[in-house]
């Protein structure tokens, strides 16, 4: 009983990546790129350029500050016009 309910549960796993992991791809990119442009906001305070109010700035660096690092990363990654594609057509 035990292996068929472990094929049953591989089954609905494989339809899962079937039918929704490219949905669950867009989804997390797009969550990645909104993430992306609040911290360029946040950047874009601290260098002085005046986006948002000091106050709200102050408000959201306590949960943005553990990703930074992982934004700087993607931000200075070097990427090729061949890796948009995809995502255009």
């Amino acid at each position: 009983m035990t292996t068929l309910k472990k094929i049953i549960q591989s089954f609905k796993e494989f339809l899962f990546g079937a039918f929704y992991m490219d949905l669950y791809r867009d989804s997390a990119r797009m969550a990645r790129e909104y993430k992306d442009f609040i911290n360029l906001l946040l950047l874009g305070e601290f260098l002085g350029l005046p986006i948002l109010s000091t106050s709200i700035t102050l408000r959201l660096i306590p949960y943005l500050y553990g990703d930074l690092a992982n934004w700087k990363r993607r931000q200075l990654a070097e990427r090729d016009v061949t890796d948009e594609v995809p995502d255009i057509m």
